[in-house]
């Protein structure tokens, strides 16, 4: 989160391509370039490129880590978390997971893995409107300079920090929302279970109607809408939009990639 901005800004990349790929490389891939790119009004184009970084550093690093990381890593908890911590998108982290179990016999791996992706996925909290305040702070900056105002467009500054819709998305709230009914939902009826022993069949009852609509709508709903997300984000890209792009924006999102890495390998070192 605090390299690529910098490293975007050095490379003299769009702001918008820069916030992208950061969102895609620090969080959870292309998910987070999709949440991103309607709150900072990305192009086509920009967003061509900070997908097409995502998948191609997210394969290699899902094809290349469980190998490097049973190198480097003594326990499965760690290859887990490096895993978790290193791979950009949730799938990646989830298929180089279960790679690392099919050729190791380790599914502590797997679960780690998944643990570990699911908590940085949290990161979308303050991740998205984080990068959105600071698109709008640096477009509000560009304006005071070209207009020779900054009186009203301060003022201005100011009556956006208070708008909730300009830096949080919807899909942010919808994601928080969610998580929040789940975990009521999970608290409630664990506590239900062991202070209900006397009526067991009503609680388990509710227990098993909730889960089943929580599987229902994380597995059967939640695909086709991120399908569907996905399918929008395609159908928008077209191959003629990474034209002319150069290699920065790669060099950029490939030292990304490297940075998450080695934090990913410094991060388990340090709390396994």
């Amino acid at each position: 989160m605090l390299y690529l901005p910098m490293a975007g800004k050095l490379a003299g990349l769009p702001l918008e391509m820069t916030l992208l790929l950061t969102a895609g490389t620090s969080i959870c891939g292309v998910t987070a370039i999709t949440a991103l790119a309607p709150a900072i009004k990305a192009s086509n184009r920009d967003i061509a490129v900070a997908v097409a970084n995502t998948v191609a550093f997210g394969t290699i690093g899902m094809l290349t880590y469980p190998y490097l990381f049973h190198t480097l890593c003594p326990t499965p908890e760690q290859v887990g978390v490096c895993l978790g911590v290193s791979i950009h998108d949730t799938s990646q982290v989830l298929g180089s997971a279960m790679s690392y179990k099919e050729i190791y016999g380790e599914e502590m791996a797997l679960k780690t893995a998944a643990v570990t992706k699911l908590t940085r996925n949290l990161g979308l909290m303050m991740a998205i409107p984080g990068l959105s305040y600071m698109h709008a702070s640096s477009s509000q900056s560009n304006n005071n300079k070209d207009e020779d105002s900054p009186k009203g467009d301060i003022k201005e500054t100011m009556s956006g920090l208070v708008s909730f819709t300009k830096y949080v998305p919807p899909f942010l709230v919808a994601f928080l929302g969610m998580s929040t009914l789940r975990s009521i939902g999970d608290y409630t009826f664990a506590n239900e279970a062991v202070a209900a022993a006397a009526d067991l069949s009503s609680t388990l009852s509710s227990q098993q109607m909730f889960q089943q609509t929580m599987d229902f709508l994380g597995n059967d709903i939640s695909k086709c809408a991120l399908g569907t997300a996905m399918a929008g984000v395609g159908l928008s890209t077209s191959m003629d939009s990474l034209e002319g792009v150069g290699w920065r924006p790669f060099a950029v999102g490939g030292s990304g990639a490297l940075v998450v890495g080695g934090t990913g390998f410094m991060v388990s070192s340090l709390v396994m």
